[in-house]
C-alpha cells in the first residue's frame, strides 16, 4: 500500500512535466508583419516580401501602412501588383538633397500603405517590394501599423510590440521568400501566385490550446493528490505486529 502512495505524486509530477515540455519547446508567437528575407548583403536593390498575418478568428485585415526610417533614406521603392489591393507610396522631401549614382535625389520614401483587400482570419497576404539603393550595413526599422474590418487597429513600433526589420551587412542571410508556401495556394492565374493568399502556418499548437492544456493538467494533478491525501486519511493505523522471540533448543 505504501508503494502505491509514493506512486501518486510521481506520475502527478511526470504529466506536469510533460505539459510544461509541450509549453516550452512551442514557438514563440509571431510577429503578424514580417519581411521575408530580413537579413541581406548591403547595398544595391533588393526584393522583398512584406507578409501581413492575420492571427484574429473575429475578422478581416484590411490595410497596412510602413512607415520608413528617417535615416537611412530610401529612395526607390515598387510594389509589384496584387490583386484587390491598392498600393500607395508616399514620399517625403530630402533636405539636403543627396547623389546616387549621378542623380541628385530630392524625395525618398515615407511611407508605404497597401489597402483595400482583405486578409481572411487565420491567414497572410504577401507583398513583393523591390527597395533601393540600401545601405552597406545597419538596419531599416519599420513602424507598422495594422487595420482590421471592425475597426482595431495594431501597432508594430518596437515599443510595444516587435517591428519588421531588414538587416544589412556580410553574414548568413535569411532564406528568400517562398511564393507558394507549405500550404496549397489556389490561384486563378500565374501572376497572382507571388502574392497569393495562403494559408498560414504557425509551426505549432496555438497558445490558447496549450494554456488550456496546461490549466486541464493542474487541476488532474490536484485532484489526484487531494484524493491520494483522503486515502491516507482513511486508512487505518497498521497495529504493530508482536514482537517473536525464537526459541532455541540446545
Amino acid at each position: 500500500m505504501a508503494h502505491r502512495r509514493k506512486a501518486l505524486p510521481r506520475t502527478s509530477f511526470a504529466l506536469l512535466t510533460a505539459v510544461l515540455g509541450v509549453l516550452a519547446l512551442s514557438p514563440p508567437a509571431a510577429a503578424q508583419v514580417s519581411i521575408v528575407p530580413d537579413r541581406v548583403d548591403g547595398g544595391g536593390t533588393h526584393t522583398f516580401a512584406f507578409r501581413l498575418a492575420n492571427e484574429r478568428a473575429d475578422t478581416k485585415s484590411t490595410r497596412l501602412e510602413l512607415v520608413f526610417p528617417q535615416t537611412p533614406p530610401v529612395a526607390y521603392v515598387k510594389v509589384d501588383p496584387a490583386p484587390g489591393w491598392t498600393a500607395t507610396v508616399r514620399p517625403r522631401p530630402l533636405n539636403p538633397p543627396i547623389e546616387v549614382g549621378g542623380n541628385v535625389v530630392r524625395e525618398v520614401a515615407d511611407a508605404l500603405v497597401v489597402e483595400g483587400g482583405a486578409v481572411a482570419p487565420r491567414q497572410f497576404e504577401q507583398f513583393l517590394v523591390t527597395m533601393g539603393p540600401l545601405p552597406a550595413d545597419g538596419r531599416l526599422l519599420f513602424e507598422a501599423t495594422q487595420t482590421f474590418a471592425n475597426g482595431m487597429v495594431a501597432h508594430w513600433n518596437q515599443t510595444t510590440s516587435p517591428a519588421p526589420a531588414i538587416t544589412f551587412g556580410t553574414g548568413p542571410a535569411a532564406p528568400a521568400a517562398e511564393t507558394a508556401g507549405q500550404q496549397p495556394v489556389q490561384a486563378t492565374n500565374d501572376a497572382a501566385v507571388p502574392v497569393g493568399q495562403v494559408p498560414r502556418s504557425t509551426g505549432g499548437p496555438p497558445f490558447a490550446a496549450l494554456w488550456g492544456a496546461f490549466g486541464l493538467a493542474l487541476v488532474v494533478i490536484a485532484a489526484v493528490g487531494y484524493r491520494a491525501h483522503r486515502r491516507r486519511l482513511r486508512a487505518p493505523a497498521a497495529e504493530p505486529e508482536p514482537e517473536r522471540t525464537e526459541v532455541g533448543v540446545e
